[in-house]
């Protein structure tokens, strides 16, 4: 986890508790990151794969901007989008002990409960099912040389535009 200008950049992976009142300890890494950007209010919300997303507030504000608030209102399928990710997200801020209240409704979309994953994501990180994140795991195995040609492809077309 590193600080890059005014960007926090969120890598690796770490095992927490869930506490009996629903709150996980943000992983130190992390939290020292957060703390100097003076980020200690994030999003959470609906990730794509059964995970909860925890975004820093000022970064979730610019993906707002630059996508949510761009995308035309007047067509079904980016409505879906923008209403998906807005209506799922929760502002929390970490407690005086480097820890967030997962909401219910993120906790049991995610099947959070006991033990959790919380993986570094770039730009943001993710809270896990262990169960779920293992099963991510092995599947990414299979398809990551695929993926990664992909990638690249994706790459090509982002430059040559």
């Amino acid at each position: 986890m590193v600080k890059c200008g005014s960007t926090v950049r969120f890598r690796g992976q770490f095992k927490y508790a869930v506490d009996h009142k629903g709150r996980v300890a943000i992983p130190a890494p992390f939290r020292r990151a957060l703390e100097a950007a003076a980020q200690r209010t994030l999003i959470l919300t609906k990730g794509y794969d059964g995970e909860i997303e925890v975004h820093p507030l000022a970064e979730w504000e610019r993906f707002e901007d630059g996508t949510l608030l761009a995308i035309p209102r007047y067509k079904r399928e980016t409505r879906r989008f923008m209403r998906r990710r807005a209506a799922s997200a929760t502002e929390v801020d970490m407690d005086s002990q480097g820890r967030v209240m997962l909401p219910r409704h993120l906790a049991e979309y995610a099947r959070v409960e006991g033990e959790v994953v919380i993986t570094g994501a770039i730009s943001h990180f993710e809270i896990w099912n262990p169960s779920v994140f293992a099963k991510f795991e092995e599947e990414s195995e299979t398809t990551q040389e695929e993926d990664s040609e992909n990638l690249e492809k994706y790459l090509h077309e982002g430059r040559s535009e």
